[in-house]
């Protein structure tokens, strides 16, 4: 076991640890039903929605198998938590579609590089007294063949809610999981310019595919 898997697993216990320690500081007089998710639970949730949709990408198949995943943002280490969680459930997903990953530090390969550009909990009104709580993921990646050229980049999201009672919000909720929120725009920024160049970028991808495949 390398030193990468050995630290990663003990930021995943901690992880562990604070999606369930919430549910056992509620008392011994009254336990949250299960359906009632938490943070941790309702993040984890929408990771795992979001790396079904990265099994369906181009290029994300058994024959370019292993995959070395690599996370872009690895120097905002606030964010281990999620940065590994989401790892761990894409890696999950990966092996059960029967497609192979190597963490090596010489790993050679098809290569994932991802970034989690959202990765929170949002409480909206729901009916009287209710309230739906809502994880969503959104990551950005990049996918290189084994010659380190990029053959995709583009964006895949994941939601899961959860109808809960308003009054056990705070019970769920969990501060010690930093979460990640959308960048606002700065004031005099042009909020079309970004979306546009990757939007370009991934079409051009796409028909430079296309017409070689002809």
């Amino acid at each position: 076991m390398n030193r990468k898997t050995i630290k990663r697993t003990a930021l995943l216990s901690s992880f562990v640890f604070l999606t369930g320690a919430i549910l056992s500081g509620c008392g011994t007089n009254y336990m949250l039903p299960q359906e009632y998710l938490t943070d941790g639970e309702l993040l984890s949730k929408s990771m795992d929605a979001a790396a079904v949709k990265i099994i369906d990408l181009p290029f994300v198949d058994k024959e370019s198998s292993p995959y070395s995943i690599t996370n872009l943002d690895a120097d905002e280490t606030d964010y281990n938590y999620l940065f590994f969680r989401f790892e761990d459930i894409l890696n999950e997903n990966l092996s059960t579609n029967g497609i192979s990953t190597d963490d090596s530090e010489d790993a050679v390969g098809y290569q994932i590089k991802y970034r989690l550009i959202e990765s929170q909990v949002v409480n909206k009104k729901a009916r009287r007294g209710r309230v739906t709580r809502v994880g969503r993921t959104v990551v950005h990646l990049r996918i290189y063949d084994d010659a380190s050229e990029m053959v995709w980049a583009g964006e895949v999201w994941g939601e899961h809610d959860n109808e809960v009672p308003t009054k056990v919000i705070s019970k769920l909720s969990d501060e010690r999981i930093m979460q990640i929120q959308p960048q606002e725009i700065e004031k005099g920024e042009n909020p079309f310019i970004e979306p546009i160049l990757v939007t370009g970028i991934t079409g051009a991808l796409i028909y430079l595919f296309a017409i070689s495949a002809e």
